[in-house]
């Protein structure tokens, strides 16, 4: 019975590494989507917004949507709509910041 203890503690830390791992994993991937999201938010809200009195800038109903989008947590959809809306103003997408160099 004394040599079964060991056995059942190794297999419950197996199982609990097993349960929380993939875990992280996604929380990292939402992190990495959610800085993304606001990266591109962020970055049209500097470049895009004008002097002139035609310029929308965060009044921009696409940016709007995508903003909201990133608040509730379907970043593929806000990212693809903010990566539209940069093109359609001709404005360059930013690169995805690596983990590595963090800017």
């Amino acid at each position: 019975m004394t040599y079964l203890l060991p056995f059942l503690s190794l297999c419950l830390v197996a199982v609990f590494l097993c349960l929380t791992m993939p875990g992280r994993a996604m929380a990292e991937s939402i992190d990495g989507d959610a800085a993304r999201c606001k990266q591109l938010i962020d970055y049209y809200d500097r470049y895009s917004a004008g002097r002139s009195a035609h310029s929308d800038g965060r009044r921009n109903m696409t940016r709007i949507a995508a903003a909201i989008d990133c608040e509730r947590g379907d970043y593929a959809r806000g990212i693809a709509e903010m990566e539209e809306l940069l093109e359609s103003r001709k404005l360059r997408i930013p690169a995805i910041p690596s983990a590595a160099n963090p800017r």
